[in-house]
């Protein structure tokens, strides 16, 4: 083949030609620069953006435990505790990959053995890049979560107040898209926030999962030095350690397990929007979205489009499609050290920021939001969703089997419908000749019991069993809704606290073997 290439690049003819003008290119030795532009550079990138705290707190976190278990002498370490504080975190922020070092981490490791003498080396001792470079995921992943968790909270929260303030807002509620029965808007949400809630606990046992130290495992068999992996744990604010070196290095379920519980979550949330867009329609008119989330026409003078919602419907699916790459990008990875992972985490943290923004709109959204309470109520009382009870009542006060009742009563809808009657419309007189129709004899009952259940207050108000619309179940939700706030706030405070003490121990340790420097 003779024909020039892509930018006149002639096409090599053979094998060997290829692998020759392939090395020209690339260059002979490492690293080639397709590796440079597809991995090493954005990985540089995300290392000095992302990691350097964590590559810090873990230098601590090691050095300390070095000294204490005698592995490195107090001179030495002090040496080393003193280089590390004067580390400039802005210094590396500001560089670029040029492929003098492998990466961020062998660049900083070179800075501290120049400004130490080459003491800086046993900085090493007893552990690899590979129990390092997890640990700082967790770290990372970690302060991520935590964010993204509290931020849910507050959204759930938002969603528990709007139930309360709506306890008493009355409403149709559909199945299968038709009239159902009545019911309270609150109820709907306190349902919602329930859902919310299991998210909630999801998004703990993913943290527990990602608090959990790998430091100590070294390159994956651990270390013949008499290290503390538990002190080391203990300094970095994590909560245990994954004991098997081999699992330590090897595993990917703390990445997995919070991209799982994160795509849940925008799952969940996306019912709801759907729902609120289809309330915000002029047909169904709801609600009324408040106009910092919605844009105008550039045509059509009427329109106010609730865009805030249709931005949360595809960005959620978005998330939910990030989360699943996830799980998909480690589907038949090996089982142990792989650079896959390095590749993989970066849509987990594309999940979390994505997950905040998506937790704040919506928050904004439900906290603004105005119900038509008026025209809901009217709705109710138009429709004929109260109808269970009226069956319901035929078995209570006359004995009559509830399917006979449940076919009458269906019978009854069907000729008010043909008479364009509404529930208003039900009257004894009514309900007496449908009576006398259907079961070819006289209504010979009083009517007092069925005129109850005509009233669709009544309805929602008698539900008192757990669970339900009445007054004293939907305040027993409520109460405990705001309770599983509460306690999930102070969970996340408590968790917060571990990461601020660890940090200020290793800190006080650190301070005072300098002070006897």
């Amino acid at each position: 083949m003779k024909e020039e290439g892509i930018r006149g690049m002639r096409l090599p003819e053979t094998y060997t030609e290829l692998r020759k003008q392939t090395l020209e290119q690339e260059g002979m030795k490492y690293p080639g620069k397709a590796l440079v532009a597809m991995e090493l550079e954005p990985g540089y990138e995300r290392a000095k953006n992302r990691m350097l705290p964590y590559i810090q707190a873990i230098n601590e976190a090691h050095l300390i435990m070095l000294m204490e278990q005698g592995i490195v002498d107090e001179n030495s370490g002090n040496v080393i505790l003193k280089a590390l504080g004067e580390l400039d975190q802005e210094f590396y922020k500001n560089t670029v990959y040029d492929g003098r070092y492998e990466d961020l981490y062998f660049y900083m490791e070179s800075k501290l053995i120049e400004a130490t003498d080459g003491i800086a080396g046993n900085l090493h001792l007893a552990r690899s890049r590979n129990d390092m470079c997890v640990t700082w995921s967790h770290m990372a992943v970690r302060d991520g979560l935590l964010q993204a968790m509290e931020q849910f909270l507050y959204l759930k929260n938002a969603i528990v107040l709007f139930a309360e303030e709506h306890k008493d807002t009355l409403y149709v509620i559909h199945t299968h898209t038709q009239h159902a029965q009545p019911g309270l808007l609150g109820h709907y949400f306190l349902g919602a926030a329930d859902m919310l809630e299991r998210d909630f606990k999801r998004l703990c046992r993913a943290y527990d999962a990602v608090n959990q130290s790998p430091m100590g495992a070294a390159a994956v068999t651990t270390t013949g030095f008499p290290v503390s992996r538990e002190r080391v744990a203990e300094l970095a604010g994590f909560s245990g350690m994954i004991e098997n070196a081999y699992d330590a290095i090897g595993n990917s379920d703390y990445l997995t397990q919070t991209a799982s519980a994160l795509g849940l979550c925008a799952l969940d949330m996306g019912r709801i929007v759907t729902d609120l867009l289809l309330w915000a329609t002029q047909e169904m008119n709801m609600i009324h979205v408040a106009d910092g989330y919605i844009s105008i026409s550039s045509i059509m003078p009427q329109k106010r489009n609730p865009i805030a919602l249709e931005h949360l419907r595809s960005s959620l699916s978005v998330l939910k499609g990030m989360a699943d790459t996830v799980l998909t990008g480690f589907l038949k990875s090996p089982y142990g050290d792989i650079s896959d992972y390095e590749d993989i985490e970066d849509s987990v943290f594309g999940c979390l920021e994505l997950f905040q923004k998506n937790v704040q709109l919506f928050r904004a959204v439900i906290s603004t939001l105005e119900v038509n309470k008026e025209l809901l109520e009217s709705r109710a009382y138009e429709s004929f969703s109260v109808v269970t009870d009226i069956a319901d009542q035929m078995y209570r006060s006359y004995k009559i089997p509830f399917r006979k009742a449940h076919s009458f009563v269906s019978f009854l809808v069907k000729k008010a419908g043909t008479m364009d009657y509404n529930l208003k419309n039900i009257s004894e007189e009514f309900f007496s000749s449908a009576y006398h129709e259907f079961f070819g004899e006289p209504f010979a009952f009083d009517f007092t019991p069925i005129s109850q259940c005509i009233n669709p207050w009544h309805f929602v108000k008698c539900r008192e069993v757990r669970g339900g619309t009445g007054d004293k179940a939907m305040k027993s939700m409520i109460d405990r809704a705001k309770k599983e706030v509460e306690a999930n706030l102070l969970w996340i405070q408590e968790h917060k606290k571990q990461l601020r003490e660890a940090a200020e121990t290793r800190k006080q340790v650190i301070q005072k073997k300098l002070d006897k420097f």
